[in-house]
């Protein structure tokens, strides 16, 4: 499915049926959310109904669902509140929450693994991840968006529309994330971008000293990888030197 060239419109028709449900939580309001062209989480679903009927509210009420996300959006905590909710997944959770509060949930799907991939960072596993995983993703996010000035790579691209100045950064980094995602319709290579911007460059670690700190990291969630550890140790170092 692809969002171009009318994706912002959707995002904003997706937020006021959003807003709709939770309003006036009922099934036909959460059914029309899901099944809109632009709800991306439900994309791959054969039936809309048999997912809204005997998945969503076979054992839970609108109520209760529209409650797990209305404290999702006053409280991070409820996060994982949404995610327990039968037939919220992390693609469904995020999507719903980001659309609501763009600027503090992002949207870990396909198309944001991908991305962020291709721009060198260690997404999570969207089926497995855990919430810990979750925000350390949202924080790589904001991190890749502010590397590769992800709002001018989408508004200098030829074929994706602009990101609108209202939108947050961690919506103009899911318009790049989408568009590269679709890369036989756009001309956005978070790959290539990431190569120019880098020239290539990898650090070379001697193999002892890379188990070393493979062994560090292991017990320390600080750090997300082995480069994760080598680069904050340069930052950290440039930092004190400066």
């Amino acid at each position: 499915m692809t969002y171009y060239p009318d994706r912002n419109d959707e995002i904003e028709e997706k937020r006021k049926l959003a807003e709709a449900f939770l309003e006036n939580p009922a099934r036909d309001a959460f059914a029309t959310l899901v099944a809109h062209g632009g709800f991306w989480a439900t994309e791959t679903r054969g039936s809309i109904d048999h997912y809204v009927d005997d998945i969503v509210f076979e054992d839970q009420t609108p109520d209760e669902v529209a409650t797990a996300v209305e404290r999702a959006l006053k409280d991070t905590d409820g996060l994982e509140e949404v995610l327990d909710l039968d037939g919220f997944g992390w693609a469904t959770t995020t999507e719903l929450l980001h659309v609501l509060v763009p600027d503090t949930y992002a949207i870990l799907n396909k198309r944001a693994v991908a991305g962020m991939e291709a721009l060198g960072h260690d997404p999570p596993n969207r089926q497995t991840a855990s919430v810990e995983e979750y925000w350390d993703f949202v924080d790589d996010v904001q991190e890749a968006y502010e590397t590769y000035d992800l709002r001018v790579v989408v508004n200098e691209s030829e074929s994706a529309p602009d990101v609108p100045e209202n939108h947050t950064d961690l919506e103009a980094a899911d318009a790049a994330f989408n568009a590269h995602y679709d890369e036989d319709a756009y001309d956005i290579d978070l790959a290539a971008l990431r190569e120019a911007r880098t020239g290539g460059r990898r650090l070379e670690v001697p193999e002892e000293l890379w188990e070393r700190i493979e062994a560090e990291v292991a017990g320390d969630p600080t750090y997300r990888d082995v480069e994760d550890f080598l680069y904050s140790a340069v930052r950290n170092e440039l930092n004190r030197d400066g």
